[in-house]
């Protein structure tokens, strides 16, 4: 089951991982690009954006989206991000959450959830 702090994210149809390196690059005057000189020395960053989607009745639905939000409170601390896929654990922040709900189907939303992977200050 996927989740964060717990939350089921019910039925994750698409999982991505990006993980990237903050390098610091300084082209060098006159030069081709296999002169630039790079320094990995700023760390490494990941996002992780799940989409999905949630059936049940509209009061699930809502609880699922307030639950959510909730997490998402402009105080956050780290939350524990169990992915199905990896079969691990990441501690993350919330970046992004984006719910639409579908006029064709009473029961079901769809979403959208971006992750950042660190620690929380």
């Amino acid at each position: 089951m996927t989740s964060i702090n717990s939350v089921d994210l019910g039925e994750v149809t698409s999982e991505t991982s990006s993980k990237a390196s903050n390098l610091f690059n300084m082209p060098i005057p006159l030069s081709d690009s296999d002169a630039t000189l790079l320094m990995d020395l700023m760390g490494t960053t990941r996002t992780i954006t799940i989409t999905g989607y949630k059936t049940g009745l509209v009061a699930d639905l809502r609880t699922f989206v307030n639950n959510i939000e909730t997490l998402q409170n402009g105080k956050q601390s780290g939350m524990i991000f169990v992915s199905s896929w990896t079969n691990s654990n990441k501690t993350c922040l919330i970046e992004n959450f984006e719910h639409t709900k579908d006029q064709a189907d009473e029961n079901k939303i769809n979403y959208t959830l971006v992750l950042q992977e660190g620690t929380a200050l």
